[in-house]
Parts: C-alpha cells; structure tokens; sequence
C-alpha cells in the first residue's frame, strides 16, 4: 500500500471517529447512569439541587443489560463437525477467555449498533490465534462502496503514555507531568497494515513508523452490527429509549418535590403581624448590648417579633390582631406521581422489548407457561441479537482458521446458543428423552441441556459408555456364575 493512500485511508477513519463520538459518548454516559439533570429553575436552592441529583434512576442501563444477559454461547459447531466442533472450542474459544469477554462485544452492539473483535495469530502457540474485544470507538470500519455490507478498509487508534527522560532542574508546578502522550493509529486492509504516530502534547502530524503485511487474507477485524439498514448502517437500540429515560428522571423529581414539600398537610397563618409594635405602631428594634441597632446583611435595622408557639395538645395558639386567621392546607395526592411514574416505566420497559417480570411489581404467581407468554417479545428481541452477533463470532473463527495455518474455508459454521428461554428442568428432561427415544444420537440430544458445552457433552457420553460397558460386563459375569452353579 502506497504511504499516500494510507494517508488518505487514516484521514477518513480518523475523520469518522471524531465526528461520531460525541454521541458514543452520551449513550455511554447515558448507560452507566452519567445522564442529565431534570430541569430545574435557575437560582433554586441547593435542597432543590440535591434532590435534582436524587432523582436519577437509571431504568436505561436495566433495559440495555437485560438480553446480553442471556447470550450465552454453549458451542460451535463447524462444518467438518466432529472432533473439529471440540477442537475449536478448546483450541480457540476457551483459550481467549470468549465466555466472559464476548459480551463486551455484544454490549457495544447493543448500545452503539457495532461491536468490534480482532484477530491475529499467536507467535507462542499457533494453535490458539489471539481474538480480542476492541473499543469500537477507536476503531473504525469503512464500508465498501460497491458492497457496503464489507469493509474497505480499517483505522484502530490507541495511545501509549512514555516518559520523557529527566525533569529539568528549573521550577516547575506541581500539575506538570514528565509523561509524554504518542497517539498511534493503525491502518489495514485485506493484506497489509501500516502503523502511524503522532507525538508530542497536540499530535497534529502523523508520521509513518513501520508498514507489512499480515496475510489474514481479509481485514483483521469483524463487525458485529446491529439494526442494519439497506445502505449497511447500524443504529443503536438505545436512541429511542434516551428521552424516555429523561422522561423518568423527570417524574421522579417532581415526585421527590412534592413528598418533601407537600406531602404533609401545612398550617398557613393570613393577617398575622409578628413585629412587636409601640402604642403608636411603629416597630421595636432589636438593639446590641452598646445600644446600637441590629442590622441585616443590607445594613437594615431588624425589629423583633413573637414567635406563633409550638403546636401541641396542651397548647393553645393566640395571636394578635382580629383579622389573624389560622387554616390548614391538605397534602398532595402522592397516589397520582405514582401511578404516573408506573405507566411511564410501562412504557419505556415496553419500547425496550423487557417483560414485565423485570419490573418486580408486574408479575406475581405466574406459572412457567404464563412466565414464558410474558417473555415471547424479550425472547424475539434475544433472537435478533443472537443472529446479528452469530455472524460475527462465525467471520471471527473463520479469521481465526487462517491466523492458525488452515487453508480450507469453513463457509457452514455456526454459533450454538444456550437455550435461555423460560422452561422447567423437568419439561427439558422430558424432551430429550423423546427426542432419544425417536433415534436422535444421545450426542446431539443432550447438547439441549442447560451450559452443554461442547467439552461437557463429550464428556457426558465417555461416561455414560464407560458405565454401560461395566454394567454389561458384571451382567455377562453373573450370567456365567450362575451357568455354572446349575
């Protein structure tokens, strides 16, 4: 690859990532519960402030967990199948820590409409190529323009913080740092790979540091891209659920205003004068022991005044004045903020595609049928995900097949999900021994069970053969004693 279509290749990916990340960043933020404040008055106090901050809740991150919960991949079965299923699981899946570390790419998906994962052999054991979960916000994929379904071309930024060598002798704040930020970016394409740097505190001018090849035979990172349109552009599942978020926070703080302000029923006092007056009406002021007057913050003098009292039932309140008059003020029906909150949590749990069983007030005392009912849309809505990210873990262990020197193409892989729909042990148990006992292999029946991995169902007939071969031995054993003893 020519240094000048590098260039150009890293200008556009750098070009992209800066102008998505203001909003990657708000739906991050949005998802770790970092959103906006409810509207609140200019000049409040801070008791408005704080239950401002109160108000929070985030229902956004609930809805946004609650499917990559249940991706779950209990195997991988290839086109070869057999021993290879197994050797694929144990030789690359199980060595890249997948089983925890694939969700991170699932969430990403989820959120930001791609999650990333990289691939590249693995010097030490060639068996067992390196695949990693990347930040999808600092790599970027450039759509093919004839086929925007493939990538161009990609661009992975990172930074690497070094030191700069010896502190001067001069004065220096306490702030200054002696560590010295290079921004690094990555070009590749399906064969070759260029590395750029750019030092120093504005890192404007990328130089070029090194260039190769890294024969993938295809761009070293997959996509896993969610909600793809006709022009191969992802969306996020979280854009329609942002205002609906602020939505809530905002009914919660109007909640939390009235239970601190109007929750209680309030005494209110009209024609009450609590300045202490001379007899001809004018107004006592408070005095220091010099005799001077007392004054208020704009040098205003300060008059004394009678307190109300204290309410009690021993006690009876008198005031001054013929028109003072003394009512009460009723509290506020709190019954309505709740039932407000309630319908619009409904909704956004609803928009999210999350059962009602989420919402713990929802559901009670539902059979496994009923839970199952209730959960069909959250079951649909899995099912997408689980497409959308099976075609990328199947681009990644094809990636993997050629980081570890096979030559021959697995086009017929495929991811195989943990069933994690709603359904008892017992009517699972029921179906594989139907599915037995109709000549399906013990293999692939028992694959249906919960956290079936491929390891564990091997495992599960090496035993069950071991135990039905000594089984059959003490049979013919006991046979032949008792020939003998007749």
């Amino acid at each position: 690859m020519k240094e000048a279509q590098a260039r150009s290749y890293l200008e556009t990916g750098l070009k992209k990532l800066s102008e998505r990340a203001p909003a990657w960043n708000r739906r991050q933020d949005y998802f770790e519960g970092k959103q906006d404040l409810p509207y609140a008055p200019p000049g409040v106090n801070a008791e408005y402030l704080e239950l401002r901050e109160m108000s929070l809740a985030n229902v956004l991150g609930l809805c946004m967990k609650a499917p990559i919960q249940r991706m779950q991949a209990d195997g991988f079965r290839t086109g070869r199948q057999g021993e290879a299923d197994l050797r694929s699981w144990v030789e690359i899946w199980q060595p890249n820590k997948l089983d925890s570390r694939s969700p991170i790419v699932f969430q990403q998906m989820f959120n930001h409409g791609r999650g990333i994962m990289s691939v590249s052999p693995n010097t030490r054991n060639r068996k067992s190529p390196i695949i990693r979960p990347e930040n999808a916000k600092r790599v970027w994929l450039e759509p093919n323009p004839e086929d925007p379904f493939e990538a161009l071309f990609a661009v992975k930024t990172l930074e690497v913080a070094a030191d700069a060598g010896p502190i001067s002798t001069l004065w220096t704040p306490d702030s200054y740092s002696n560590t010295v930020t290079t921004k690094i970016a990555y070009v590749y394409t399906a064969m070759e790979w260029v590395r750029f740097e750019a030092k120093g505190i504005s890192g404007n001018v990328w130089e070029l540091a090194d260039a190769g090849r890294h024969n993938m035979r295809g761009i070293p990172f997959v996509g896993f891209d969610f909600n793809v349109d006709a022009d191969g552009n992802p969306r996020s599942a979280m854009d329609e659920l942002i205002p609906q978020q602020n939505a809530v926070n905002t009914i919660r703080f109007q909640t939390l205003l009235a239970m601190q302000f109007s929750a209680y029923r309030q005494r209110v006092f009209t024609a009450y004068d609590p300045v202490v007056r001379d007899k001809r009406g004018e107004p006592i002021w408070q005095t220091n022991p010099d005799g001077t007057l007392v004054l208020d913050s704009n040098r205003q003098p300060l008059p004394i005044v009678t307190s109300p009292g204290r309410i009690g039932v021993d006690r009876a309140l008198v005031f001054p004045g013929a028109d003072t008059k003394v009512f009460d003020l009723p509290e506020s029906n709190l019954d309505n903020y709740i039932k407000v909150l309630q319908q619009f949590l409904t909704d956004m749990l609803a928009t999210g595609q999350i059962p009602p069983s989420y919402a713990l007030t929802k559901m009670a005392n539902l059979t496994g049928d009923g839970m199952a009912g209730a959960e069909s849309t959250f079951q649909s809505l899995i099912n997408d995900i689980q497409r959308a990210a099976g075609e990328g873990i199947e681009q990644v262990m094809r990636l993997a097949n050629v980081a570890r020197g096979e030559t021959e193409e697995d086009l017929a892989s495929e991811v195989i999900w943990a069933d994690t729909e709603i359904r008892s042990f017992a009517q699972i148990i029921d179906a594989i021994g139907k599915l037995i006992t109709s000549g399906m292999a013990r293999t692939d029946a028992w694959a249906f069970l919960p956290s079936a991995t491929p390891a564990r169902v091997a495992n599960w007939v090496s035993n069950s053969d071991g135990e039905a071969e000594a089984r059959d031995e003490q049979l013919l054993r006991t046979t032949e004693k008792l020939a003998l003893d007749a």
